[in-house]
């Protein structure tokens, strides 16, 4: 029987009305988890009591349980009852490592063996080995403690009562020493090298000390090397001939095939250490660099000599050199893009201008570098590709009920608990299927979790969805900054997408920080500059500070750059300083070549990346039309005309 009109609008204003319930009852859950983890902080625990019996049935409910316990270590019971109600949690390890670190530091190796599981920390591993002991390790923790201190790192100071167990059993053997110090020295560990052999007889410290000289001064130490050819002394003489070649190529040359007449150095070795020789001899514009490269071993030819040949025929305009590198190549390398723009321009460059065009035809269809490059040539319009994921509210639905770790990560996120949002969303990634992987992405673009969304989406290998690949977030504050110092907004977007993928609290290994990875000390500088107040470096992780001060600094490169995008994009990621080296060496060549002369390979891809995601991102904003070609056609040194 067909329904009536008015009943089929009274049942969706009722399943609307639910919906909105939901909705309402879940946004009161995150106030509510809020406001009981701030009664908390104030040590409020009856407050914290009544508004945690609230949440029952809200996801992460257990978090304020794990907040109350991280600061509560001494309530043995609680703890085990958690751990074991939450064995699967990733913060069931978190306070797992906490309440071992405790123990070990109370003394109570009975309970913290009962509570012990595998970690990867180092230091409660060695409280493990210190726990099982009565002064002496054997078996499997033996072995254990061994491993631990055969490594050419120091180590924490809480391994020490183990080691010195080792050490009074004299189960540290001048070879294991041995062992070490070579750990050390490859690492360039020169302080633990040099300890370590404080125990060993004194020729042998002779030895280390003299490792030590050819590492510090290896033209000085290679001069007057006369060991008796050992093993150990090729490795030593290795390692010299390696830190010579940094600075000065040709003198490792020589002092290498001088010593091939005394020194039974395998081919292995004497194909890697001339590998090794001839990429440095190519910085150093060595006469030879061609013919070295050229006479690599054939197994160990890979990107980097592939890439410095390549460079080298650019440099010097070499266009029979140019095809003649990318014919020699196997098919799967020589079809990548790179090479396949390239030979285009050799083309060119030899006047088959109609086989050029067709390649560069082939090569313009392509949302790349290379293939933006190839589009330009032609003087037609970039090929963006888009095709946005069609992903079904229900598909989103299964997944949160197949991945209770994705809702939990959603709600962490929602709340501001980032960091731990991260190690939920982390541990249910790596299970993912690839479709699943693409529904993950497109959940974290909706909360606007876009460094997650784009690590997920590439993770898919899929790249057509251009508006979770390439966010719009902080736009108000990208456009305000970028109108007020005179950039292009797009640029700016770009050099975030490349910096941080959006996200605000991105550190670097060197230490930058932020959206746009600003160095603590130059952020310090442009601050006082722009008369900013910057009372703390965590400040940078506010994003309309970060963006602010590094529109700020990239605006000063190119003022420095007189406006030369190109010169002041490679600036900011490698410094100023080595980019008008780079100016004032190639700055005559034309800008597609410079750029893929820059010898920093990350600085490289930097460049190119930034260049790539500008037309990009005016794709998305203002749309085909109105899409500017990458800032290309600048004259990159004084003098110069392009070509």
């Amino acid at each position: 029987m067909k329904k009536p009109i008015f009943y089929i609008l009274l049942m969706g204003v009722f399943l609307s009305s639910i919906a909105n319930a939901q909705t309402k009852t879940l946004l009161q859950q995150r106030w509510q988890f809020k406001e009981a983890h701030q009664v908390l902080l104030k040590e409020d625990l009856n407050t914290f009591e009544q508004l945690l019996a609230q949440l029952q049935d809200y996801p992460i409910a257990h978090y304020l349980r794990y907040f109350y316990l991280e600061s509560h270590l001494e309530n043995a019971e609680t703890i085990r009852a958690f751990l074991a109600q939450y064995k699967d949690s990733p913060i069931a390890q978190s306070l797992r490592q906490a309440w071992l670190t405790q123990l070990a530091k109370k003394g109570d190796w009975q309970t913290f063996i009962a509570t012990y599981t595998p970690q990867k920390s180092t230091v409660l591993q060695c409280y493990h080995l210190l726990a099982h002991t009565q002064g002496e390790l054997k078996g499997e923790l033996l072995d254990k403690a061994k491993d631990l201190w055969s490594v050419g790192i120091s180590q924490p100071n809480e391994c020490d009562p183990v080691f010195a167990i080792l050490y009074d059993n004299k189960q540290i053997t001048n070879e294991m020493r041995w062992q070490r110090i070579r750990l050390a020295m490859q690492k360039g560990n020169l302080k633990l090298a040099l300890f370590i052999a404080n125990s060993l007889p004194e020729a042998d410290q002779d030895l280390v000390t003299l490792w030590q000289e050819l590492h510090d001064n290896p033209a000085t130490a290679l001069n007057g090397f006369q060991l008796s050819d050992t093993p150990l002394a090729r490795e030593m003489l290795l390692h010299g001939l390696r830190r010579l070649a940094r600075k000065d190529a040709d003198s490792a040359y020589k002092y290498w095939k001088n010593y091939q007449t005394s020194y039974a150095f395998s081919k292995q070795e004497n194909a890697e250490l001339f590998h090794y020789i001839a990429l440095k001899s190519v910085r150093q514009n060595h006469p030879e660099a061609a013919r070295w490269l050229a006479e690599v071993d054939k197994d160990l030819v890979d990107e980097q000599i592939i890439q410095a040949r390549l460079q080298m025929a650019l440099a010097q305009q070499d266009w029979q050199a140019v095809t003649k590198l990318i014919q020699s190549l196997p098919a799967a390398q020589r079809d990548k893009l790179q090479f396949q723009y390239w030979q285009a321009r050799a083309l060119e460059q030899t006047g088959a201008t109609k086989k050029a065009k067709k390649l560069f035809e082939a090569l313009s269809q392509n949302r790349d570098y290379y293939g933006f490059l190839a589009a330009g040539r032609l003087g037609k319009p970039y090929d963006f590709q888009s095709h946005p994921l069609n992903i079904s509210k229900e598909e989103q639905n299964q997944l949160f009920e197949k991945h209770a770790g994705m809702l939990r990560a959603r709600e962490l996120y929602f709340i501001g608990l980032t960091s731990l949002a991260r190690v939920e969303w982390q541990a249910v990634l790596s299970s993912l299927s690839t479709w699943e992987l693409k529904i993950a992405a497109a959940l974290a673009h909706q909360w606007g979790w876009h460094d997650r969304a784009i690590i997920a989406i590439a993770k898919a290998k899929y790249y057509d969805d251009l508006e979770i690949r390439f966010p719009l977030p902080f736009y108000d504050t990208v456009l305000k900054h970028a109108e007020a110092r005179r950039l292009d907004f797009a640029h700016v977007y770009a050099m975030i997408r490349q910096e941080s993928a959006f996200q605000t609290d991105a550190i670097s290994v060197a230490g930058a920080l932020g959206l746009m990875q600003l160095m603590p000390e130059t952020a310090k500088q442009v601050a006082k500059k722009q008369q900013v107040s910057l009372k703390t470096t965590e400040e940078l992780f506010v994003p309309d500070i970060n963006i602010d001060l590094g529109t700020a600094y990239f605006r000063d490169l190119l003022n420095e750059f007189n406006g030369n995008h190109l010169l002041a994009t490679a600036g900011y990621n490698a410094g100023p300083s080595r980019a008008k080296q780079w100016a004032k060496k190639y700055g005559c060549l034309s800008p597609d070549i410079w750029i893929e002369l820059i010898p920093f390979n990350e600085t490289r891809k930097y460049v190119q990346r930034v260049l790539s995601y500008m037309p990009v991102f005016e794709y998305l904003m203002v749309g085909h039309s109105e899409v500017k070609p990458m800032p290309l056609d600048a004259i990159l040194a004084e003098g110069c005309s392009n070509k």
